[in-house]
């Protein structure tokens, strides 16, 4: 079996199935982690379980594995991290025609430049893709209806080889009766990259930053990701404000900067896309968060 995460230590299962597709809306998706090495964690930190997991996954995908660089931060650790332990990847950057994600593009070739890596840039039209129906064939194959992960796959498909996609350690606050924290990994979105994977026999890392239990563990513990989710404010509903802040204060060379996606641009056709791709795939009918509740993953990871 492709490793997902190391050992595949992170597991989805809707229906009680291992890392399978949706039969009915009824089916229970679950998520579950697996523990740290008690010994090892105690001796280590986030830095160096960062330079291990680069490690990891060049031994798991093999040195022709692709980094796709988005502008962002989480990718420029990916690829400082493999530097960081002599491996020089091969990047790439999706660049969408009429320029819709230009900034993001030209922070992606800043990256590289900086850091003297060759990057491939990959022109693509997002929109011929979508009103061709190529995009809902394949958003269908993998129950993904998510223009922004369907538009990797394709890409990845391009090149064929393994690839890693970055993937940040989302955490979402639940709110209604119970507000409750969630450590977010979404059937429909990051379910599909290992449905992918499955289906299309490409190895791809999508859960960079949970690729171990030790590096998942050492973020979540973090005393701001404590404050975030133990203070509570009503405005606070996702890390993804705070993230930046906590990954430049544990791994201080990143670049500052203002993550989009280009899809901001694009916002009605990006909602247009989800209902289009979305419409004859099966809908689970559960309203809850995907992924765990934080409490239960802690302690899942503390073994």
């Amino acid at each position: 079996m492709i490793n997902f995460t190391h050992n595949n230590h992170l597991v989805y299962s809707i229906g009680a199935r291992a890392y399978g597709y949706r039969n009915n809306g009824m089916e229970k998706f679950n998520v579950s982690l697996g523990g740290v090495d008690k010994d090892y964690y105690r001796r280590s930190n986030y830095a160096n379980e960062l330079r291990r997991t680069a490690d990891l996954v060049y031994k798991d995908l093999g040195k022709d594995l692709i980094v796709f660089l988005s502008g962002g931060t989480d990718s420029e650790i990916v690829l400082r991290n493999f530097l960081d332990i002599g491996i020089k990847p091969k990047c790439a950057v999706i660049k969408f025609k009429d320029d819709y994600n230009a900034p993001d593009v030209a922070e992606a070739i800043a990256i590289a430049r900086e850091l003297s890596v060759d990057l491939e840039i990959l022109d693509f039209d997002v929109k011929e893709f979508f009103r061709s129906g190529e995009a809902t064939e394949l958003g269908e194959s993998i129950q993904c209806s998510q223009i922004t992960y369907i538009t990797v796959y394709k890409n990845i498909l391009r090149m064929g080889q393994p690839a890693i996609m970055g993937g940040e350690a989302l955490l979402t606050r639940g709110v209604g009766n119970v507000s409750e924290w969630y450590y977010t990994f979404r059937e429909n979105e990051d379910g599909s990259a290992i449905r992918f994977s499955n289906i299309y026999n490409i190895p791809l890392v999508n859960e960079w930053f949970s690729y171990t239990p030790e590096l998942l563990l050492y973020y979540l513990e973090d005393d701001e990701i404590q404050k975030l989710i133990s203070e509570k404010y009503n405005y606070k509903l996702s890390s993804v404000s705070t993230k930046n802040a906590v990954l430049r204060r544990l791994y201080p060379n990143i670049r500052p900067k203002i993550k989009t996606h280009g899809f901001e641009r694009l916002l009605a056709f990006n909602f247009e896309t989800y209902r289009a791709i979305g419409r004859n795939q099966i809908k689970r009918l559960e309203s809850s968060i995907d992924g765990i509740p934080l409490s239960r993953a802690i302690t899942m990871l503390r073994g």
